[in-house]
């Protein structure tokens, strides 16, 4: 017959026996949900991107700052810590009271296959983990312009602009000065007096008139933008003369109005 002693052994050894296993399947648990981050976007299964894209990051986990980083040939390029987690930066559209993002521009990329990457960090089980997603995708040549648009433009500035106040980009100010801007293939190019940046924005050029769209991101440190991360699109008539080209509303004004200030009238050939 056990004695007193010999039972509270055998008990020990059950219950020590059930916390080891619980201990072990706690730890087991724990490890599988470190590698439960994952992360995809919405360039997956793409194999070749258009000149432009939305490029949205979605992560099972709230992503660590400096947020979602997008690589391109495994240069960052841009960060967003924000949900949606998107290319381009995303804000809330004043006039539509709607959330927009920002565009994925390929213009800039020289044709041919390139890589595609989200990368974040995230807290999962007490456990710092990272994850990656890469798309190889090709791009295509960017589009033609208009020979007689190529090159570089410049025009005075003869008074202060502000920014508008309902857009995402609203802190700097236009000062006067000289401005220009450099038509080529790949994007606008538009730069002024401090404090302003230089911007590269999206464009599509026909035979009378120029639509111009949102900011075209490079990972250029140097580089800033105007208006919202989605535009909004303007169309410009245009014309050349000699040398002058001359810019106007075609149809609806620009509703962002600081760029239109800046673009409307005469530039003089630079280059």
């Amino acid at each position: 017959m056990p004695t007193r002693t010999g039972v509270l052994r055998v008990l020990l050894l059950v219950y020590g026996g059930l916390a080891f296993l619980g201990a072990s399947a706690s730890a087991s648990s724990s490890k599988q949900e470190a590698k439960a981050l994952t992360i995809r976007s919405s360039l997956d299964g793409k194999t070749l991107l258009p000149h432009r894209i939305p490029w949205i990051a979605h992560a099972s986990a709230p992503v660590l700052f400096p947020g979602v980083e997008f690589l391109i040939d495994g240069k960052l390029v841009f960060a967003n810590r924000l949900e949606p987690y998107a290319f381009g930066d995303d804000g809330r559209d004043e006039e539509s009271g709607t959330r927009k993002t920002g565009y994925l521009v390929t213009s800039w990329l020289a044709p041919g296959t390139h890589r595609f990457t989200v990368r974040g960090k995230a807290i999962v089980a007490g456990r710092r983990t990272s994850v990656e997603k890469t798309v190889t995708a090709r791009v295509s040549a960017s589009p033609s312009r208009p020979a007689q648009l190529a090159g570089t433009w410049q025009r005075h500035l003869d008074a202060a602009v502000p920014p508008d106040p309902n857009r995402l980009y609203r802190t700097v100010t236009a000062e006067p000065g000289t401005y220009r801007i450099v038509i080529d293939r790949r994007y606008l190019r538009v730069s002024g007096p401090e404090p302003r940046k230089h911007l590269e924005v999206d464009y599509v050029a026909g035979p009378r008139t120029i639509t111009i769209r949102g900011p075209v991101w490079t990972g250029d440190p140097d580089e800033g933008a105007i208006c919202d991360p989605w535009g909004p699109e303007a169309t410009y008539s245009w014309s050349v003369t000699g040398g002058t080209l001359t810019l106007g509303p075609a149809g609806t004004p620009d509703a962002c109005k600081q760029r239109a200030a800046i673009m409307t009238g005469e530039w003089t050939r630079a280059g």
